[in-house]
């Protein structure tokens, strides 16, 4: 069966009615840009698991499921009530220590999670939407273009390599490192370059900590009397893992992998995971195990916003079976018109020429 255009093989091959309005709709460029997205984000997760190192492939694997899992969620929670405790007191510097804590374990989790066997699962929202929102990421080529004479003669879009919209900078998710270590972007919304993906879970607001889950259940959000009594860091933050799991393959020296393993072994014995137990058998002597991260805590943020996602709105109107040719400037503006009726809202921007 041969098919004139890729938006016919799409239309083709799905059958949600919404979902066939909205491709039949974008112009051909906004849909394959939304394709390749989501084709390189398959392909980053997938790097995840097949450029790893010794140490983190060994971290997952032989993770103890009752053990690690737990520290790294307690220890998510601890960063994460400190960074609410911090903006709370006014301190943006402390914040931003324990933002960089929280999305560096974060980080840990993206990369071990493929190697865990289903030890570690986690639920965690992107943070790609409010990356893109940072001055370093939200540059497009028309804004470099405008701004520097000389790029304007040369560039990826005189090439014919990128189009005028498209970002300069890629986003990496939970390894970015704001420069000067400034999370404050964090306390924004996300960029509206991702509308479709925070249409789904929802929060468009700040970035929400407090719905990261850890093996089913969310990170703890406690309240903080004083953020400078000394208890900066976790028990997990010591753990030798958080700095080999970042080491390329290619430029890992060979005895970092037995440096791992024995640094692994003391801190099995170390006061930092004795610690942790102390504190998990005061949570069950309490008897707070039990409803512990059951519910999302309190938000980190006094700008979190939540939006209940949009159901799936069934179509009253007929859809067509595709054409050899189908693209968003064949349609009038009375089709555009239907055709936000039939959609969500925050759909709507896809439908622009």
């Amino acid at each position: 069966m041969k098919f004139n255009s890729f938006k016919e093989l799409a239309l083709r091959k799905t059958e949600d009615e919404s979902l066939r309005m909205l491709i039949k709709m974008m112009a051909d460029e906004v849909l394959a840009d939304k394709i390749i997205e989501s084709l390189e984000k398959m392909a980053t997760r997938r790097g995840v698991g097949s450029h790893a190192n010794m140490a983190i492939r060994d971290f997952g694997t032989e993770m103890d499921p009752e053990l690690e899992p737990a520290m790294i969620r307690e220890a998510l929670g601890h960063h994460a009530s400190r960074y609410r405790a911090a903006l709370i007191a006014g301190d943006q510097k402390m914040a931003n220590d324990h933002a960089s804590n929280f999305f560096k374990i974060m980080d840990l989790v993206h990369h071990a999670e493929p190697h865990s066997h289903g030890k570690l699962q986690s639920d965690m929202i992107d943070l790609k939407p409010w990356e893109r929102a940072h001055p370093s990421r939200s540059e497009t080529f028309a804004d470099r273009i405008a701004r520097d004479p000389e790029y304007a003669k040369d560039n990826p879009v005189t090439r014919g390599n990128k189009q005028p919209h498209q970002f300069v900078n890629d986003t990496v998710g939970f390894g970015f490192q704001p420069k000067g270590n400034d999370w404050s972007f964090l306390q924004g919304e996300p960029h509206s370059a991702y509308s479709n993906e925070t249409a789904i879970h929802g929060h468009v607001g700040a970035y929400p900590m407090e719905h990261t889950k850890i093996n089913g259940r969310y990170i703890p959000i406690e309240d903080v009397e004083n953020i400078h009594d000394g208890k900066k860091n976790h028990p997990f933050d010591h753990h030798p893992i958080m700095s080999h799991y970042k080491e390329s393959i290619k430029t890992r020296a060979p005895e970092r992998d037995a440096q791992y393993r024995s640094q692994h072994e003391s801190y099995a014995s170390s006061p930092h995971v004795e610690a942790h137990l102390k504190h998990q058998e005061d949570l069950h002597e309490s008897g707070s195990h039990e409803t512990r991260g059951l519910e999302p805590g309190q938000p980190v943020h006094p700008t979190a916003k939540y939006v209940a996602p949009q159901a799936s709105i069934e179509s009253t109107a007929p859809i067509d079976k595709p054409s050899s040719k189908v693209s968003a400037g064949q349609f009038s503006e009375a089709d555009k018109e239907k055709a936000k009726k039939i959609l969500p809202s925050h759909l709507h921007d896809l439908l622009k020429d």
